[in-house]
């Protein structure tokens, strides 16, 4: 019995369907996780002593920073914007302008694999197994931090994101919010507005984090 025939008995209880769904959400999540080596390659060599600097804008602004994949192509522009304003050359708010809405394009293309109206079985047979092992810790961590419980259309995928941490032994996450929430939180807002009002409603949303003074 080869890997494949293994995994589908052991760990799928032999649904065939069920371990194509999981390989193929797999495959796809490992393609888009693979960072470009031309991103790679700008990254090192433009402006690399601001590296820091722009790391920590997008943390403070997101509350977290989402996987280099993700990160890494927005970047350049951003360190561009700081080496100007820290020039004189671009006044502080006109710096905030700018990198508020070229983080937005940052948290929106992270966005793109929470965006589905409809969660798909997989992630829903997911859930439902989850919540019969930790019940509604990961609801109520989240409605705490928002003041309102959300809609489980809302929330059902920022859920997952904390049981996922929660099955690891190595990970123990404190009363005080952390950047896992901030994108666990990130992911309910943005679903809240897309599902609403729309794409580009949710794409032009207020970011979670707050802009703190900038050391010149």
């Amino acid at each position: 019995m080869d890997w494949r025939q293994q995994t589908i008995e052991n760990v799928f209880g032999g649904d065939e369907k069920r371990f194509e769904n999981a390989y193929q959400t797999a495959v796809t999540e490992a393609i888009s996780e693979a960072v470009a080596w031309k991103d790679l390659a700008l990254n090192a060599t433009l402006l690399p002593h601001l590296e820091d600097a722009t790391h920590q804008l997008i943390e403070q602004r997101l509350g977290y920073v989402p996987h280099p994949s993700v990160s890494l192509p927005y970047a350049p522009y951003l360190r561009a914007l700081l080496q100007s304003y820290h020039q004189g050359t671009l006044s502080q708010n006109a710096f905030k302008h700018e990198a508020e809405e070229h983080i937005k394009l940052i948290r929106n293309a992270d966005m793109v694999h929470y965006s589905s109206a409809e969660p798909a079985p997989h992630f829903q047979q997911s859930y439902q197994k989850m919540f019969g092992i930790y019940g509604s810790q990961a609801k109520d961590r989240l409605t705490r931090f928002l003041g309102y419980e959300p809609l489980l259309e809302h929330s059902l995928m920022a859920e997952l994101w904390l049981f996922d941490l929660m099955t690891r032994d190595t990970i123990r996450l404190p009363e005080a919010r952390t950047a896992v929430d901030f994108k666990a939180l990130t992911i309910i807002r943005y679903r809240e507005i897309l599902l609403g009002q729309g794409k580009a409603a949710a794409d032009a949303s207020p970011l979670l984090g707050p802009f703190r003074p900038l050391d010149n």
